[in-house]
């Protein structure tokens, strides 16, 4: 019995014997040493558009980072800018409790606690070293008893907003000239 493989007889199955048989039936395919040629220079080009994807996709992680920033930032300004607006009413209310109207010392709490609970800070304490940022020093006393500057008398509260001074607070100094 002979092993041969009977050939096939569709004419379109037919293999190319040489190269030169395979350039003049497909035109597009080129020799193997373009063909290498044309992969790494894809290779290449895929290698770029990939980087410059990168980079966009980082451009716009940035840009989504900063935007988001922007936007609360602005939204505790106009948080801030709000709460301003809202410390004459501590300060009225403040000022009645001090004459004697306790009527209004509820109203007052439900408020402060309210924007407390937001971010608002309360610049009240006495017996503390001077802080030009949180402090307003309105007077100021000589005393030999220490090196620096503490706060006496605070005749006005301050305030801070998310750790950001809004008010400082009116005070009273002792400390050395």
């Amino acid at each position: 019995m002979d092993n041969e493989v009977p050939a096939a007889e569709d004419s379109d199955s037919e293999l190319p014997e040489d190269d030169s048989e395979l350039e003049e039936q497909n035109p597009e395919i080129k020799n193997p040493e373009e063909a290498s040629i044309d992969h790494l220079e894809l290779q290449a080009q895929n290698e770029a558009f990939l980087a410059d994807l990168q980079r966009v996709q980082a451009e716009f992680d940035n840009f989504r980072r900063q935007s988001a920033k922007r936007q609360n930032d602005l939204v505790d300004q106009a948080a801030s800018s709000l709460v301003e607006r809202i410390l004459p009413v501590l300060d009225a209310c403040d000022a009645a409790i001090q004459q004697g109207a306790e009527d209004v010392s509820p109203i007052r709490n439900a408020l402060l606690e309210t924007l407390q609970s937001q971010g608002l800070e309360l610049v009240t304490e006495a017996s503390v070293n001077f802080d030009p940022e949180l402090h307003d020093a309105v007077m100021h006393d000589v005393s030999e008893e220490g090196d620096i500057a503490t706060v006496a008398e605070v005749m006005r509260s301050g305030y801070l907003w998310k750790g950001r001074t809004i008010r400082p607070a009116m005070v009273r100094t002792a400390g050395p000239a």
